[in-house]
């Protein structure tokens, strides 16, 4: 009578191992199911009712639902090299089938859709966007000169509202028409800081700067939300630590001018020098403020 020993530890040990190996072997022979996100639909169940597979993308940063079924989203670049943010990104839309509709943005060198969006009533979607300005703009305007290094731009943020049928800009609003400085009488909004909190103190700086390869993400903005009644914006700005609202019933020229400047502002008073940064101090780094 003959029988086979039964597997050392090691033995056995070794045919996990390969196991796992070829495990991650299948998995390497398809990189591209592996860099395609899915987006999924659930019940409060947590059943998944629906996916959508949103190819050339790196991540998908957010998704809306509209009323027809149609899916929306912030997808990421196909590639993101060292020096690129992956919170850039293109807007897509797609039906219920996973087809693809159409990409609305507003690419350009100086300017990037980043992060989130949300959709109007009137089917418009409202994005953020980076603005490069470089570093003499943001003198002229009052920054003090040893704020950043001498090779480095400054990125602000713009809030746009992009015509879904044309796919091109019709409303927008810019950080930089409601900047504030103390520095340089000589220079625009000029003024005591914390006698004008609806505007922004361009010398703000949430953490130190040193060299920099890219441009610096001075607000970080990363969440816009629309308030259909009262036809108002609020904006998640991570680096301030505050979440701000602006009038959306504006025109672009009047929401240029002072009209246009914050209704309201709340989690970090230290930035217009109405408080104490530790102990005033409500939001943290915060996201996704509605």
């Amino acid at each position: 009578m003959s029988f086979e020993k039964s597997p050392s530890p090691a033995r056995r040990c070794s045919k996990k191992r390969r196991l796992l190996i070829l495990f991650i072997l299948l998995l390497m022979a398809f990189p591209a199911s592996a860099n395609t996100p899915s987006v999924y639909l659930m019940d409060n169940e947590g059943r998944i009712i629906h996916a959508w597979e949103i190819e050339n993308t790196v991540a998908v940063l957010e998704a809306h639902l509209r009323d027809n079924g149609n899916l929306v989203v912030v997808a990421g670049p196909r590639i993101s090299p060292p020096d690129e943010f992956i919170n850039v990104g293109s807007i897509r839309e797609y039906t219920w089938d996973n087809a693809f509709i159409q990409k609305y943005h507003f690419d350009g060198v100086q300017t990037q859709q980043h992060h989130a969006i949300d959709i109007l009533p009137n089917g418009n979607i409202l994005a953020i966007g980076w603005k490069t300005r470089s570093l003499d703009e943001a003198i002229e305007m009052g920054l003090r000169p040893q704020a950043l290094a001498s090779s480095s731009d400054v990125r602000s943020d713009i809030i746009a509202e992009i015509d879904r049928s044309k796919s091109e800009l019709v409303w927008r609003w810019d950080i930089w028409d409601h900047l504030a400085q103390d520095l340089d009488a000589d220079l625009p909004n000029y003024g005591q800081i914390d006698q004008h909190p609806q505007r922004i103190d361009i010398n703000y700086q949430p953490r130190l700067i040193g060299d920099l390869s890219r441009p610096y993400d001075w607000m970080h903005t990363n969440a816009v939300h629309y308030h259909p009644e009262w036809d108002q914006i609020v904006i998640s700005v991570r680096e301030f630590n505050e979440l701000w609202i602006v009038d959306h019933s504006l025109s672009t020229a009047e929401a240029a001018g002072p009209a246009g400047d914050l209704l309201w502002r709340w989690g970090n008073p230290a930035v217009y020098q109405q408080g104490d940064p530790v102990d005033d101090r409500q939001l943290f780094r915060q996201h996704d403020g509605q």
